[in-house]
């Protein structure tokens, strides 16, 4: 599966194998055991903790194709949260460049601030084709921040596991 660059697709057939059961547990488990029916996407935080460790391209890459599936499975339009999720993916690979990787605080705090910029960016989009039913910082106040630390939180567990899944090469990214 290598084309002449020697990048291979199974890093990216793995994520996307990932990432449709995750979004199976997301619209399924989570829906129902959730506080005030806000639950956390995991989908965001393996993509911003995997392009924190891999790179703005990649990272990008990697936000349009899960993206791309959570508009299949939720998403009102197709390709609202492959935006969100590509830009997120796209700064968290960008902020990477200057922060450690083996540390856990630094993709803490890029989910935390990726998760605020994905629902912002999800806010626009649907406020401007659709209207709003809240107020942008009602929304940043009652949901956008309660998910954001959410995610926080739950990057301190999922970070390691993903980190040295990465240096196990589980994702087989052979071609960076």
């Amino acid at each position: 599966m290598d084309n002449e660059n020697g990048i291979t697709l199974a890093p990216y057939l793995i994520i996307i194998f990932l990432a449709v059961i995750l979004l199976v547990l997301e619209g399924s488990f989570f829906a129902l055991v959730f506080l005030r029916g806000i639950k956390p996407d995991l989908l965001l935080i393996v993509i911003v903790c995997l392009s924190f460790l891999w790179g703005e391209k990649k990272g990008m890459i990697l936000g349009i194709i899960t993206g791309l599936l959570q508009d299949i499975f939720f998403g009102p339009a197709i390709g609202f949260f492959a935006l969100a999720k590509m830009l997120s993916a796209y700064f968290s690979g960008l902020i990477s460049r200057e922060i450690y990787k083996d540390q856990i605080v630094g993709p803490m705090l890029t989910v935390f601030f990726a998760t605020i910029m994905h629902e912002s960016i999800l806010y626009m989009l649907v406020s401007f084709y659709w209207g709003a039913e809240m107020g942008f910082f009602v929304a940043v106040e009652s949901i956008f921040l309660f998910r954001a630390f959410y995610h926080f939180a739950l990057t301190l567990f999922l970070y390691p596991i993903i980190y040295k899944a990465d240096r196990a090469n589980f994702f087989n990214p052979s071609y960076r």
